[in-house]
């Protein structure tokens, strides 16, 4: 048994790996808010106890089924899963009658109905998975098992939730590493890149090795292949990100760097695919901004980084790309654009690229002159406001007073924070 950060709880049963799943009639489904489960232990209870995986059917009788999930990721397979993850953004559009809405805020019950080789065509998963393609449009070709035709429109439609701003803020401060800096817990060391003494880019790449300014260079010449569109993430609107186009990014992402990190696996392949949906639905309720991606040749978008930057420093949030993108340099790409505009801005002293899921990809930030920082908060300031665009998100009732009694809470943390270290 292996539990993941969403509780997603795969088995390996009789030499195959089993995505389990018990639901029942007479219970509540676990839910995710937000990418967060408020799972109960009765229904944990009830899956350890099972010798087999179940999927029981509402209106039958409990029947056994053993779920096998194909790893093949296929754009179609993709977009399957967004029609399910647009249903839990829509979260049955306010109708109390809905009585299906809810389920659609279950990861295990997506990756079953998506991914499932043997789901009965009467399943719970497979009838949400039918009534979601209904809403799109796109339930013919699935039921004909055709390729799901290409439609931009429909592609790149942003359905994300309508969130303030200040909503948005307090949904950034827990991957920013808020806990760290205001004296909650300790968070995992940054990769910090001081930028105040440069005058401009080459002053950072010129010190860096030989190996390490000839990848930039080639991530300067790749950018011919691509166009990157500045978006910012406005408060009271869905955010720019939220599109399939995107969602398609995050998952291609998630599969292949899981696979590099614990090989390719039934396990893995689950885990990446839980990941991607919670990480997507995180990305697109956060503060910043977004620099898109696209193809020059097809104008598809191939990747995406969201950058937030509070106080004097800039954060690189999440970056995540598609497999072309990967072997074309665009992350290395989105650093240096990143550092550029850095030194650029008056107000930026540091550039964050935040903590990282590997000791490589650590040492790879190490490479370009970002040092793994253990009290970050010491050299990183995150002190003032969160920094926007003028105009950039419309005004909340309140705001003038929240900003005050902000910076008084800051005021009296640092307050704190200073008698503990007397």
């Amino acid at each position: 048994m292996t539990s993941f950060a969403l509780l997603l709880l795969p088995l390996l049963l009789q030499g195959q790996h089993l995505f389990a799943a018990a639901f029942l009639s007479s219970s509540p489904l676990p839910i995710i808010n937000n990418g967060i489960r408020s799972s109960t232990c009765n229904f944990q209870q009830q899956l350890l106890s099972k010798s087999s995986t179940a999927l029981f059917a509402v209106d039958e009788g409990p029947q056994e089924i053993a779920v096998t999930i194909n790893t093949t990721l296929t754009d179609d397979k993709i977009k399957n899963l967004f029609a399910w993850v647009k249903c839990a953004f829509d979260d049955g559009g306010g109708d109390k009658d809905d009585v299906y809405a809810y389920y659609y805020n279950n990861i295990e019950l997506a990756i079953a109905a998506v991914f499932g080789d043997n789901l009965p065509s009467d399943s719970l998963p497979t009838k949400l998975l039918e009534m979601a393609l209904k809403k799109e449009g796109l339930l013919e070709q699935y039921q004909q098992k055709e390729a799901i035709v290409e439609d931009e429109e429909w592609e790149e439609a942003c359905v994300g939730d309508v969130i303030g701003r200040r909503d948005r803020e307090q949904a950034s401060l827990g991957a920013m590493g808020a806990a760290q800096w205001s004296g909650q817990w300790m968070t995992r060391p940054h990769s910090l890149l001081l930028v105040q003494n440069y005058t401009n880019v080459d002053d950072w790449i010129k010190p860096l090795k030989r190996k390490r300014r000839e990848t930039l260079k080639r991530a300067g010449r790749e950018a011919q292949n691509f166009t990157i569109i500045t978006k910012p993430i406005r408060g009271g609107h869905p955010a720019p990100h939220s599109s399939y186009a995107h969602f398609r990014c995050v998952v291609q992402h998630e599969v292949r760097l899981l696979s590099k990190m614990y090989g390719a696996s039934t396990n893995a392949f689950v885990n990446a695919l839980a990941e991607a949906i919670s990480r997507y639905i995180g990305t697109t309720r956060m503060a910043g901004v977004i620099q898109e991606y696209r193809d020059v040749s097809t104008n598809k978008v191939i990747g995406f980084a969201h950058e937030v930057s509070k106080g004097r420093t800039t954060r690189g949030q999440w970056f995540y790309c598609d497999d072309y993108a990967a072997k074309h340099y665009v992350w290395f790409h989105s650093v240096l654009d990143l550092v550029r505009r850095a030194i650029e801005d008056d107000r930026i002293d540091v550039v964050d690229l935040g903590p990282s899921g590997s000791d490589a990809f650590t040492d790879l930030k190490a490479q370009y002159g970002f040092e793994a920082v253990v009290d970050w908060p010491a050299v990183a300031d995150y002190s003032g406001d969160f920094l926007y665009e003028e105009d950039q998100n419309e005004d909340e009732l309140g705001d003038d007073m929240i900003r005050m009694i902000e910076k008084l809470v800051e005021r009296q943390a640092a307050r704190d924070k200073r008698r503990k270290s007397d």
